[in-house]
This record gives C-alpha cells, sequence and structure tokens, in this order.
C-alpha cells in the first residue's frame, strides 16, 4: 500500500470516528522529526542531551497519563539501548503553529432569514369584507438563528480538544474572517484574532434585504484571497450553504481545485433553509457541488439536519484539524537505579529512528536523521582531541622502541648524521559544532548517501518570527512554503505556500524558484533557477536566509 493511499485510508477512518458515534479509533497516518532543542540544565547534569521533537498527524493529542504508551527507539540500537518515552505531550491547539480559518455563509434573504424585521401579516378578519388586494408578506426564518448557536457554543473545559470554530488553534496566534455571500460577497469580520469570529460578525438579518442571488463562486474567491494574506501553517475554510451557486458545477470545482493547491482544507456543511420561497432549485445538483467542494485529501462533506447537528459537526470538523500533536523525547536517560542509558548516540552520524506505541510501530515508514550536536563523550563535551592524543602517542611509542632497540651507527669521517624526519601526527577530524548559544532553536542536519561527494546543507532565516531556527535540506528535492504541505514552513504572509524548492545533488544544492507571487531572490538579485554556494542569501517573500554547506 502506498503512503498517499494509507494517509487517505487513515483520514477516511478519522472523519468516521468523529462523525458516526461507536466508529473505530483513528490512526496516526505520519510523523515526522521536526527538529532537535538543547535539553534543559539541572543541577545534576549541567550538560545535558538534546531533546527530539515529533510531530504525529492523524489523531488527536494523548492525554498526559497515556503519553508512556509512547516510545522512540532507534532501529539499530534495540540491542545496546533502549528507546525513550516522551517527557511532554503538546496538543495542536497549545502548540506554536498557526490557524487560519475563513467561515463562509449564504446570505440569501430567505436562506440567511428575515423574521426578527418582516412581521407576519394578522390574521384576517371574518367580519372585514373580502373584496379588494390581499398583500402576502413572506417571512422566512431561514438559518441565521441556527448559525449564530454554532458560532457562540461555549468553549470546552481547560485541557480538552477544542469542538468550537472560535477555540479551534492557538488563542495567541490563529486568525479567522467570516464572509457572507449573495450579490457578491460581504467581508463581515477580515482576518483577524479566531476568538472573535462570533454570532455578533454577522451582522443583522436586515443587512441581506433585498438580497436574492447567491453566487457561491465569489463568496470562494473572496475566502481564498482572506486565507492567502494569513501566514499561518494550517488554513481552511468552512462553508455553510444549500449548495446553489449562480456560476453551476464547473465553476465551483475550478476553485475547489485552487484551493487543493494551496493545501487549504475546506469543510462544506450542507444545510438547506427549508424555505417556500427559495425556487428553482435543483437538489441533487446543489449536493453535487458541496460534495465537491469537501472532496480534497483533508476535507470533508456534512449533510445537515438542524441546528444541533450544524454544531455537532462543526465539533467534528474541529477535532479534525486538531488530529496533530507534538511529543518531546529526551535525547538520553540515564536510570538512577541500574545505571543503564536510554535513548540515542549523539555521534553526528545518521540513524533510522522509528515511532513505537504500545511496542508496535504507528506507521509502515520510519525516519532517518543525523544526530547532532555530538553529545555525551563528557561532562565538559566532546572529545576530539583524543584523535589526536592517541594515534601521536602510538606513533612516538613505536619510534622510541625503534630508536632504543635499532644499532648504533659506526661513525663515518667528513659525513653529517643522518637525520630522522620526525613521524606525522594525524590531523584532527572535522569537529561537528553544536549550535551557538544564542540560537532559539537547532536542526538535525541531512546527509545523502547516494553516490558522489556526500553533501550536508542548511538554511537559516536571518530575519523574521524565525529568525536563527535551523532547517535542514533532504536528500532530493526540499520544498520551501508558507503552508502545510512544505518541508521547511516560514511565516511569512509574503510567500507562497510552496514558494521554492532546494534540489540536491552530489555536486551541491540549486533553488528553483515554484512560480510564486513575490520571485525568490539570492544575494538581492531575481532568479529562476540558481545554483548556491556556502553563505548565499535566499529572499523568500520579506525573508532572508543564509544557505550553509559543507561538503564531507
Amino acid at each position: 500500500m502506498s503512503t498517499s493511499t494509507r494517509a487517505l485510508a487513515a483520514w477516511a477512518a478519522f472523519v468516521a470516528a468523529v462523525a458516526v458515534p461507536g466508529a473505530a479509533a483513528a490512526q496516526v497516518s505520519s510523523w515526522q522529526i521536526v527538529e532537535t532543542t538543547p535539553g534543559e540544565p539541572t543541577e545534576k547534569q549541567k550538560n545535558p542531551p538534546p531533546n527530539i521533537k515529533v510531530r504525529v498527524i492523524g489523531e488527536p493529542a494523548p492525554k498526559d497519563e497515556d503519553k508512556s504508551k509512547w516510545k522512540l527507539e532507534d532501529v539499530d540500537q534495540k540491542k545496546k539501548m533502549k528507546g525513550v518515552t516522551p517527557t511532554t505531550v503538546i496538543p495542536f491547539h497549545k502548540s506554536s503553529d498557526s490557524l487560519a480559518i475563513v467561515v463562509l455563509v449564504e446570505g440569501h434573504q430567505y436562506y440567511f432569514g428575515n423574521d426578527k424585521y418582516v412581521q407576519a401579516p394578522p390574521p384576517p378578519d371574518p367580519s372585514a369584507p373580502s373584496e379588494g388586494i390581499k398583500i402576502i408578506t413572506k417571512v422566512s426564518k431561514g438559518v441565521y438563528d441556527v448559525i449564530c448557536t454554532a458560532l457562540d457554543a461555549p468553549a470546552g473545559k481547560e485541557g480538552e480538544i477544542p469542538t468550537t470554530i472560535s477555540t479551534a488553534g492557538n488563542a495567541s496566534s490563529s486568525k479567522g474572517a467570516l464572509i457572507v455571500y449573495s450579490v457578491g460577497a460581504d467581508v463581515r469580520y477580515p482576518m483577524g484574532p479566531l476568538k472573535d469570529v462570533t454570532c455578533d460578525k454577522l451582522g443583522a438579518q436586515e443587512l441581506q434585504k433585498g438580497k436574492t442571488s447567491r453566487e457561491l463562486g465569489e463568496g470562494l474567491r473572496e475566502s481564498l484571497a482572506q486565507l492567502k494574506k494569513a501566514s499561518a501553517t494550517r488554513r481552511v475554510l468552512f462553508v455553510i450553504s444549500d449548495g446553489f451557486s449562480a456560476g453551476g458545477v464547473d465553476d465551483v470545482k475550478a476553485l475547489q481545485k485552487q484551493y487543493e493547491t494551496e493545501k487549504i482544507d475546506i469543510f462544506a456543511f450542507h444545510l438547506e433553509a427549508g424555505s417556500e420561497f427559495i425556487a428553482g432549485d435543483d437538489p441533487q445538483k446543489n449536493t453535487q457541488i458541496m460534495k465537491a467542494l469537501g472532496a480534497g485529501e483533508n476535507s470533508a462533506y456534512y449533510k445537515i439536519k438542524d441546528a444541533k447537528d450544524l454544531g455537532d459537526k462543526i465539533a467534528n470538523a474541529v477535532t479534525a484539524i486538531n488530529s496533530r500533536f507534538y511529543l518531546i523525547f529526551p535525547g538520553q536517560v540515564l536510570d538512577a537505579k541500574t545505571k543503564l542509558k536510554s535513548g540515542f548516540d549523539w555521534d553526528g552520524q545518521e540513524h533510522e529512528l522509528v515511532l513505537m506505541r504500545e511496542d508496535e510501530a504507528v506507521t509502515e515508514k520510519n525516519q532517518t536523521t543525523v544526530l547532532v550536536p555530538v553529545w555525551g563523550q563528557s561532562k565538559g563535551g566532546s572529545l576530539w582531541w583524543l584523535w589526536i592524543a592517541i594515534p601521536g602517542g602510538l606513533i612516538l611509542l613505536v619510534g622510541l622502541v625503534a630508536l632504543l632497540t635499532r644499532k648504533k651507527p659506526q661513525p663515518q669521517p667528513q659525513m653529517p648524521m643522518p637525520v630522522m624526519a620526525p613521524p606525522p601526527v594525524a590531523a584532527p577530524p572535522p569537529q561537528i559544532q553544536a549550535a551557538p548559544a544564542q540560537a532559539n532553536k537547532t536542526m538535525a542536519i541531512n546527509i545523502s548517501s547516494g553516490d558522489g561527494v556526500p553533501v550536508v546543507g542548511w538554511l537559516v532565516p536571518i530575519n523574521g518570527p524565525q529568525q536563527y531556527q535551523t532547517f535542514k535540506l533532504f536528500a532530493g528535492v526540499t520544498k520551501v512554503g508558507n503552508a502545510h504541505g512544505a518541508h521547511i514552513i516560514i511565516n511569512d504572509g509574503f510567500m507562497s505556500s510552496e514558494h521554492a524548492h532546494i534540489a540536491m545533488s552530489p555536486n551541491g544544492f540549486t533553488v528553483i524558484d515554484n512560480n510564486s507571487t513575490n520571485g525568490t531572490f539570492v544575494n538581492e538579485r531575481r532568479v529562476q533557477r540558481h545554483e548556491l554556494i556556502d553563505n548565499d542569501v535566499i529572499k523568500f517573500g520579506k525573508t532572508d536566509c543564509k544557505f550553509k554547506t559543507i561538503n564531507t
């Protein structure tokens, strides 16, 4: 089974689990080693090992008491050194990941509702004459109250996985917008703090008076524009609509493809208004349109019955958004009783790691990484000097033995005594340095194992919110962008979701612009393709990155 097929199967299982009571639990679809970070010094350990941060995708975070079920192991070290359990579990909504959500609501007068400002006519007076013109006032309750109830749903208890839109992501960094479409698209709440996407932002029902168009395509275009402005690691669209589109099925399908290209998930909530005053609909075509919107790999379609059902399905969608979390594993652990170590050899070499849960690998695919910085030789740090002392001492010892055991040469008149050349001393191997103390984070560096000269490369942003964070460059192609799907995600609203590619070959690295909106620059010159050299400065959007490389 391919990786993409397993991912789709896992996602389908998850959607089924959250949408259908009693369904089987979801399975992890993928996991990644995100970075290594410095360990926290203690009184007993002044020079602690690094930590390994792992992102797990496919299910919500486990409870803190269940974290011991998880383990990270070195495939080659199972018999020598046991794996380690995580010290910390970080749910998605409490992580540093950012989230952007746009809520798009249909605003047809009778779908939206007008009962709060249009009064029904009084019952007829039997005693009044029946002659004359009778004026029939159309009053529709619409979906206004239903949507308000969903937007203002109370947050869950502290520590629980979020189930409401306004609490879906990190409270300090998540953004949201609210748009009502009918004749065009009206941005009621432009991209701002997600916690403020509440019912009052819909405005009064009367704002939709006389608006009987349903231009879903215009609403989708404006929503896409709002999401492109947001610098976020995850971007999501919630559509609440009866499915009718003035632009037809093909227009909606083309827009859905644009969302998929931008790695934006769509949750389509198909809520019919039930108004007798909206005529000319084709229910089958409306369903086809809404299902097309929810057809993406991480998107979903929901058929909604009533207010409670909408609240339940929104809770399912928010749970799906939070179906990822982080585990922090210590680099090494010393058992106080047995004095045995668990963990990893931080030797600057490539290692294959496997993520386990209850002694079973969570996916078929393991992660290969280089364990740097080098750690663990002594309390004072690396013993690089032994590479000189040991070989040098052996050479001197051999020379001394040879000097004592050789026969004394006979003196030769008029001839100078020959002088022996000193024995060569082995040069120290290159030392892998730990990240500078002022860096916020360090990162595992990948070394290719293909033909040719092995190459090591990485990117270091030198401005912006991720300044001095170190990003590894993979063997093959590394995708750089500002959204989920890129290998290196940089929080820069002026970058495209998959802005550029960096291709590695035995001879070095090449940066290739991926038709980005604002282009890619190397040393202040715009490029489409450029062979990189050490210390080149690459600009993606407004972020400058220093390129570093060495040949091993």
